[in-house]
């Protein structure tokens, strides 16, 4: 007996197709293809690629396991740009959803309320709330993009083997770092700081 065609099993495989094949092979007629069954038989749960895409960010959302209760400032932005680091390594396709539509619904927003809390509690205005959340979300999707790229190995870099060493002494030095780790700490180690100097400068 089939198994039952649900809206869960169909943004699973749409993941799935995703994670494997890129975000672009995540399309009504590949879903219907794995699942073997015709593509209009999704159109009553999915009607259409935009429903497939923020039911794909719904699901990475819940997977990420944002900070749900109440924090302090920086605790919140550290552990939203880990948490949705760790979903883009572990989903190089499907992360791209991400990038494509905006979270919907009180439960995957729930986490920017607890973070527009937080930098009130410290200080901020509520423009500069926004500011502060929309400023994490931006590095944590750019971070994000990278080590999904990375997971998916074919993060893009300059290469610079090619450039003359007397010209490019600093680019070619890049050649020896491991990875891109440090970068990625030194990323969010600037938002924080910026962040700090924000709120300060707002109390004084």
């Amino acid at each position: 007996m089939p198994a039952v065609l649900t809206r869960e099993r169909i943004i699973a495989t749409a993941i799935e197709l995703a994670d494997r094949d890129g975000f672009e092979a995540a399309t009504l007629r590949r879903i219907a293809g794995e699942l073997g069954v015709h593509v209009t038989s999704l159109y009553n749960h999915v009607p259409t690629r935009e429903a497939v895409t923020d039911g794909i960010v719904e699901r990475l959302i819940e997977e990420a396991d944002l900070p749900a209760k109440a924090a302090g400032w920086e605790q919140w932005v550290r552990s939203f740009v880990e948490r949705i680091g760790d979903v883009a390594s572990r989903h190089p396709g499907a992360f791209a959803a991400l990038q494509r539509r905006p979270v919907q619904g009180p439960r995957a927003t729930a986490s920017f309320e607890i973070a527009l809390a937080a930098f009130a509690k410290a200080g901020l205005a509520t423009e500069d709330a926004y500011g502060a959340v929309k400023a994490t979300a931006l590095v944590a999707l750019s971070v994000g993009a990278e080590k999904s790229l990375a997971s998916g190995g074919v993060l893009a870099e300059t290469d610079v083997e090619g450039l003359p060493p007397e010209s490019f002494p600093h680019l070619r030095a890049l050649r020896d770092i491991g990875s891109e780790d440090v970068a990625w700490s030194f990323t969010l180690e600037t938002l924080v700081s910026g962040l700090r100097a924000q709120i300060r400068r707002r109390k004084s």
